[in-house]
């Protein structure tokens, strides 16, 4: 026996509730189970619990025995005296808050069936890609689109909750942070990490200082990025490196390591070069692009915003001071989904959150549910287990169910 089954058969409430009561015999309903807390404290929050009739909020300890409220000190921690429940496997003692008072316990040995322990135990023994592989295509669709659903709306909360982080950083400025994750975003994994700190260095406000003159704007890019420090031969180089210098010196910037991008095995198109160069002009033709973003209505309008390519010089170059045959370099569709899923999306539900707006959060779900699945290698996994993407919704729930469920053994148990 461990907890973590615990909390599980807490979380989806996996036993008998007519046989629960405390251990003064009081009868007890679980209203809301609570939110299960992956920090320091109780473990599951703001929970609603009926005892004896009379309705309580607030948080839940679970152990496997009462005596580890005391072994683990939280008779002496006021951070548990807002506990209304603790819920154990077996109770061999009482559990007492900081005042001495008492708090109200249950047991849930002998109130689950035995085959969920058994079912638990298989799946951590379990080494597949996912642990329940063998059994997922017992799942009917409904169950399946019903799950995902729910966990696609997990997946943009955990993501909300990183761009307050950003917002708490940028002091509330949500035209910052969009800037600064849309940045990281061009990156598309690879290079997601210099670009982000490329943003860092170079606040929007200087770009928008400097948006009618391309120069300006491609200098302090490129140079912010580490990539102006060459003896270059082409004029265009030289001008920016030149140009570079003086912003450099007027603002007392300091560029990112150049070192930090990467090339290899990289096709040109997607050279950080030129996603600096399409960074660059989508900068310089769209200003207020959060603002803009929040009142995009569907997928396709913002196609057209994101439809950017590059300055003249980078039609036949991928690289500084090497000439190739011209091409059109155009920001791609596949590209542009993918900042719709990763940054577009996020911040339509933070926003809706953040400001109450369900509308707002339900457009970011229905977006999401208008772009194709995404296409690699964790979502092929999935569709040989049996578990297709219908959507960029379902494959975003199937990343956050590998990453955040599976990797961890908590997948559905009850299976």
């Amino acid at each position: 026996m461990n907890e973590a089954f615990l909390h599980y058969l807490w979380q989806y409430r996996l036993f008998d509730p007519r046989s629960l009561q405390t251990s003064e015999g009081n009868a007890v309903e679980i209203v809301k189970p609570g939110r299960l807390n992956t920090d320091a404290g109780p473990d599951f929050f703001n929970a609603q619990i009926r005892i004896d009739g009379t309705l309580w909020a607030g948080n839940v300890e679970i152990h496997i025995n009462a005596s580890d409220w005391h072994k683990h000190g939280h008779h002496m921690d006021a951070a548990y005296d807002n506990c209304i429940l603790h819920v154990v496997f077996e109770k061999d003692s009482a559990a007492l808050r900081k005042d001495g008072t008492l708090i109200p316990t249950i047991e849930l040995k002998d109130k689950f069936p035995s085959h969920l322990w058994n079912n638990y135990l298989q799946l951590l023994g379990t080494r597949g890609w996912v642990p329940c592989e063998p059994r997922l295509k017992e799942l009917d669709q409904i169950t399946i689109h019903s799950w995902l659903d729910r966990l696609g709306t997990e997946r943009l909360e955990e993501k909300t909750k990183q761009i307050r982080q950003f917002l708490n950083w940028s002091r509330n400025d949500w035209e910052e942070t969009f800037y600064q994750h849309l940045a990281k975003n061009f990156g598309f994994q690879v290079n997601s990490l210099p670009f982000e700190l490329l943003a860092r260095s170079l606040p929007l406000r200087l770009i928008r200082k400097h948006s009618s003159r391309l120069l300006d704007v491609e200098a302090l890019l490129f140079g912010q990025a580490g990539m102006l420090n060459e003896e270059f031969h082409e004029s265009y180089p030289i001008s920016l490196a030149t140009e570079y210098r003086h912003l450099c010196k007027t603002y007392n910037l300091k560029p990112v390591n150049s070192a930090a991008w990467k090339f290899l095995r990289l096709r040109p198109s997607n050279f950080p070069t030129i996603r600096i160069a399409q960074f660059a002009q989508l900068m310089m033709t769209q200003e207020n692009l959060f603002s803009k973003m929040m009142r995009v209505e569907n997928f396709q309008d913002g196609v057209t915003l994101f439809k950017v390519t590059t300055s003249d010089y980078w039609r036949n170059h991928f690289l500084f001071d090497k000439a190739t045959e011209a091409s059109v370099k155009t920001l791609g569709k596949s590209s542009i989904e993918n900042i719709f899923i990763n940054t577009v999306v996020p911040f339509l539900f933070a926003w809706g959150t953040e400001q109450g707006s369900e509308q707002h959060r339900k457009k970011a779900l229905d977006i999401l549910e208008k772009i194709p699945a995404e296409d690699n290698q964790m979502i092929r996994h999935w569709e040989d287990a049996g578990i297709p993407s219908s959507s960029a919704l379902h494959s975003q729930a199937l990343i956050q169910l590998k990453l955040h469920h599976c990797a961890e053994k908590n997948a559905y148990l009850a299976l």
